[in-house]
């Protein structure tokens, strides 16, 4: 069983996403490597989705459903296509909305100076925008499954989790762990 995980975070500079695509030319490379089931992206570490969309944005170097047209290739040949989204980091979100951004100690504040990916807090209204993007996938390709990736529970200090700390009496470590445990519920 050949499984393949097509990495794809692009940047919003790119342009000419996928402007070379050809379905039949895809069909044969998957077909050439005897692949059973490939990952393909709607959402990636950048933020921008790769297909049309209500709930987020499509990448403004893609001019098409680069997604759907992937999954219509793959479908046609019996090649199995879960949808990668990027969960806990999604750098356009982190910096128009900096207090989504995980906190790993109590004063921090996020730099946007290095060059890096910021964690999303799954405590933070973000969490409801990630359901919501990942129930328009489903509910417009009908994908066999959905890969989500960087979920792991975080410490947090985010103006939310600091909030629920001290609403619940809860440590930081404690929270995390039940954060993690709501998101892992409120995808599956």
């Amino acid at each position: 069983y050949r499984q393949v995980h097509l990495d794809f975070h692009t940047s919003e500079h790119i342009s000419g996403i996928g402007s070379r695509f050809s379905k039949q030319q895809f069909q044969q490379a998957l077909q050439a490597g005897h692949v059973d089931s490939i990952t393909l992206f709607s959402k990636c570490h950048h933020g921008w989705s790769y297909h049309p969309t209500r709930t987020n944005e499509q990448h403004p170097g893609l001019s098409f459903d680069l997604l759907g047209a992937q999954l219509e290739a793959c479908r046609e040949i019996g090649v199995r296509a879960p949808v990668y989204m990027s969960a806990g980091h999604d750098e356009k979100d982190a910096r128009r909305h900096p207090d989504w951004v995980v906190r790993s100690e109590p004063d921090a504040v996020p730099s946007f100076d290095e060059p890096m990916y910021h964690y999303l807090c799954f405590n933070s209204p973000y969490l409801d925008r990630l359901l919501a993007q990942t129930a328009e996938v489903m509910e417009r390709y009908h994908p066999c499954g959905v890969f989500f990736d960087i979920c792991a529970p975080h410490i947090c200090y985010c103006p939310a989790c600091r909030a629920q700390m001290e609403r619940e009496g809860l440590s930081a470590a404690e929270l995390s762990e039940k954060v993690y445990a709501h998101f892992c519920r409120s995808v599956r």
